[in-house]
C-alpha cells in the first residue's frame, strides 16, 4: 500500500494552509529508523540562506593592517568599505579582518566568542564555475557541492539518517513561501511563511472557534472515536493532523502587544526583532525562537534573507545611500536578537544546543563594475553562530586578492568546501555520523574546530546503501 503521510492527507483534503506536526500518538510516523545513530542529540540546526549571492568582501573586508588591503582598494572605490572616517569598518579583535560598520550585532557576538567567520568558503565545483543563481542554489541545497542532484535536499538526507532520539512533534520547519530545496523530499518538514499559518480554514465549520465540543478539541475527540487502532493509513494520517493542530493551537505566535495581543510571544533578554529594513526576516527568526522554546523537538529550521544580487547601486557606508548596508543591518540585528532571545530563555541557555549556519550560493567579483555594483563571483564568507561555536575567530585559508591569486583571474577562490563546515556541525552538534550519505560524493571529513562536541567516525558510504539508503 502506498505510504500516506500528514502532508499528503492535508493536500488531499484541499486545506487552505498547510498544517503539520505530530502528536504523541504518531509513533509509527516519527519513530527513529533502525539505522539511526545512537549519538543523535536534541540540538537544533538553523540554516540561513542569503539568496542572491552576498558580497563577502563588503561584509568582511580586509582591515587596515591586512596584507590584502592594497589589492582590495585597487579593485574597489564606489563599493569600498573605508577603514577610517565616515562609515569606517569595525575592527575584529585579534584579526586583520574588519566588518561592515552596520554589523555591530555580529561584532558583539564575535567578540563574545559566539560567532565565527569562514573565508574563501563555497562549493568546490568542476570547471566552469556555476554562476547561475538558480543552478548554484540548487546544487548547494541538494548537497552535491557543484555536481548534479536528485531533487532530494541534504537536510532531508540528514533527517532520514540522523535519527530522532524520541517521538518528535515537529522535526523540521522551512520558513518562507516555498519549501527550501535543502528540505525537498521530506515528509517531516512543514513550510510556512509565518508561524500563525498553523491553522486550517477550508471546512464548513469553525475549527478555531472555541475549545468546546463544536471546536477543534471536539473534532479531535470525534476523530479518535471514529478512527481506532485498526484505522487505515489515510484515517491515521487524518487523526495525526487533527492532533497536530490540537498540539500547536495553544501557542500564540503573535507578537506581544499589551492592548491587542497581550498573550502574544514576548522575547526574553530584551531581544528586539523589529528590524528597520526587513521585518519579515525578524518575524521569522522570532517564530523559530518560539518554536524552539516550545520544546516541540524541532531539529532543523531554514530561513531565507534575499536581496543580495547587487549588480547596480550596491552603495557604500561612507555615502548617504547604502543598500548593501541595509541588508547587513537586517542580518546583524536579526541574528543578534535571535541569540539574545534563546540564550536568556527561562528554561536555560537554549543557544547552547542551537547552531546557526549562514551561507550564500556564491560570492561576488573582486573588481567592482561600472554600475557601482559587483557581479557574480565564486568564493565567499560563511558564518557559524551558537553557544557551542568556537567563536571570535576567522577560519579558513584566504588565497589573496592579487590577480595571480584569484580564481580565473577574477574571483576569490574556494579553499573550504561548505560541506566541510556543515559536516562538522552534523557530527559534533547533531550526532549524525552519516555525512557521506547526507553529502554524496563528499569524503575525507576534516573538522576545522568551529563547533564543539565529540567527533564520530563517519559511517562508511557503501555500507549505507547496503542498509537500504537511497
Amino acid at each position: 500500500m502506498t505510504h500516506i503521510d500528514r502532508r499528503d492527507f492535508l493536500k488531499g483534503c484541499t486545506v487552505a494552509t498547510l498544517a503539520a506536526g505530530a502528536s504523541s500518538h504518531a509513533h509509527a510516523w516519527f519513530a527513529p529508523p533502525d539505522h539511526a545513530p545512537t549519538a543523535a542529540t536534541n540540538d537544533t540546526l538553523v540554516v540561513v540562506f542569503l539568496r542572491g549571492a552576498m558580497d563577502g568582501l563588503s561584509l568582511l573586508p580586509p582591515g587596515a593592517g591586512s596584507p590584502y588591503r592594497t589589492d582590495y582598494e585597487a579593485a574597489r572605490s564606489s563599493t569600498r568599505i573605508p577603514t577610517s572616517g565616515t562609515g569606517a569598518a569595525l575592527t575584529l579583535n585579534g584579526t586583520s579582518w574588519a566588518l561592515h560598520p552596520r554589523a555591530s550585532g555580529l561584532r558583539t557576538l564575535f567578540n563574545q566568542n559566539h560567532l565565527a567567520f569562514i573565508v574563501a568558503a563555497g562549493q568546490s565545483q568542476p570547471t566552469p564555475v556555476i554562476r547561475s543563481h538558480f543552478d548554484a542554489q540548487a546544487n548547494l541545497e541538494f548537497g552535491f557541492g557543484g555536481g548534479t542532484g536528485n531533487n532530494v535536499g541534504w537536510l532531508t538526507r540528514h533527517l532520514a539518517s540522523g535519527g530522532l532520539p524520541a517521538v518528535v512533534p515537529l522535526p523540521a520547519t522551512s520558513l518562507g513561501n516555498i519549501t527550501a530545496s535543502s528540505l525537498l523530499g521530506s515528509s517531516d518538514a512543514i513550510t510556512m511563511n509565518s508561524a500563525s499559518d498553523y491553522r486550517i480554514d477550508g471546512f464548513h465549520w469553525s475549527w478555531e472557534e472555541d475549545d468546546s465540543a463544536n471546536g477543534l478539541v471536539g473534532a479531535v475527540t470525534r476523530m479518535h472515536a471514529l478512527w481506532n487502532s485498526n484505522a487505515t493509513q489515510l484515517e491515521s494520517a487524518g487523526m495525526e493532523t487533527m492532533a497536530s493542530l490540537d498540539l500547536l493551537r495553544p501557542i500564540n505566535f503573535g507578537l506581544y502587544n499589551a492592548s491587542s495581543n497581550p498573550g502574544g510571544y514576548q522575547p526574553t533578554g530584551g531581544a528586539n526583532y523589529e528590524l528597520s529594513y526587513n521585518s519579515g526576516f525578524g518575524d521569522q527568526l522570532r517564530n523559530i525562537a518560539q518554536l524552539i522554546k516550545s520544546n516541540l523537538g524541532m531539529r532543523v529550521a531554514t530561513i531565507d534573507l534575499g536581496g543580495w544580487d547587487t549588480h547596480v547601486g550596491q552603495g557604500n557606508p561612507a555615502n548617504t545611500y547604502d543598500y548593501f548596508g541595509n541588508q547587513v543591518e537586517s542580518l546583524s540585528q536579526g541574528l543578534s536578537a535571535f541569540y539574545t532571545d534563546l540564550a536568556s530563555a527561562s528554561s536555560g541557555n537554549l543557544m547552547a544546543r542551537t547552531s546557526v549556519i549562514v551561507v550564500s550560493e556564491f560570492g561576488r567579483r573582486v573588481q567592482e563594475n561600472a554600475d557601482g555594483g559587483t557581479d557574480h563571483g565564486y568564493g565567499n564568507v560563511m558564518i557559524a553562530l551558537g553557544g557551542a561555536v568556537n567563536g571570535g575567530q576567522v577560519y579558513g585559508t584566504f588565497p589573496g586578492l592579487a590577480t595571480a591569486n584569484l580564481y580565473q583571474g577574477t574571483d576569490v577562490g574556494v579553499t573550504t568546501d561548505y560541506r566541510r563546515i556543515v559536516s562538522e556541525a552534523l557530527i559534533r552538534r547533531m550526532g549524525n555520523p552519516n555525512i557521506y550519505y547526507v553529502f554524496p560524493g563528499y569524503s575525507g571529513y576534516a573538522p576545522m574546530g568551529i563547533f564543539q562536541g565529540p567527533d564520530l567516525p563517519p559511517t562508511n558510504y557503501d555500507a549505507l546503501f547496503a542498509n537500504g539508503f537511497d
